[in-house]
């Protein structure tokens, strides 16, 4: 059954893109979602033609890559989980992340 026509009903497979030129104050506005769909356990993506809803629990893979080149700045954020699966080891090395602008 397709649930992608259904407004009701947020897809729970499938694949979910969106891509936009956005403002900072935006940006955080969506991490901020973000970090309160990880704290809840579920998440809504929503665009017109598309619903889709993940819900991350356990262990979660995550990978950052920050580049910067001739003025060029990229900063990918990438989250990835199975559902219903034994939760792998801990991996034990640490990422510090830190906002700029010094003390």
């Amino acid at each position: 059954m397709d649930t992608t026509d259904n407004k009701d009903q947020p897809a729970r497979e499938g694949k979910f893109f969106y891509e936009s030129v956005q403002d900072a104050k935006t940006l955080v506005e969506y991490l901020r979602a973000l970090t309160d769909g990880f704290e809840k356990g579920e998440m809504r993506f929503s665009r017109k033609d598309l619903d889709m809803t993940l819900s991350p629990k356990g262990l979660i893979g995550f990978a950052v890559e920050a580049k910067a080149k001739e003025g060029r700045m990229k900063l990918a954020l990438k989250f990835a989980w199975r559902e219903a699966v034994a939760d792998p080891e801990r991996d034990t090395d640490n990422l510090v992340i830190t906002s700029g602008g010094g003390e």
